[in-house]
């Protein structure tokens, strides 16, 4: 079941910032490791797995996230358009939808 967090613009830098009262519940602070997985026309962002072969990053000191190039390729993100942050709370996992039809 996933809640809506926000949407916003997607900015030219590729930093998302995950709200920390779900990053705690997560096992994302700051400095630990995330996995980022391309599914089905969105992202998924959970606490890494070392086993896992996902794209890992890195979590910064405020709680931002930088989404790789080649996922954002995969979303067709060209610009700033809008995307919504989702929680998963089954899951612990954020989960990021673009909106923008092209």
């Amino acid at each position: 079941m996933l809640t809506m967090y926000k949407c916003k613009n997607f900015n030219k830098t590729g930093k998302i910032l995950l709200p920390s009262k779900w990053r705690s519940q997560f096992g994302l602070m700051p400095g630990k490791l995330a996995d980022l997985r391309y599914d089905q026309d969105q992202i998924i962002i959970e606490k890494a797995d070392l086993e896992s072969t996902h794209n890992k990053r890195l979590i910064s000191e405020n709680g931002s996230i930088h989404i790789p190039k080649e996922l954002q390729l995969l979303l067709d993100i060209t610009g700033e358009e809008e995307y919504c942050l989702f929680i998963d709370e089954e899951d612990k996992s954020f989960v990021l939808k673009m909106i923008s039809e092209h």
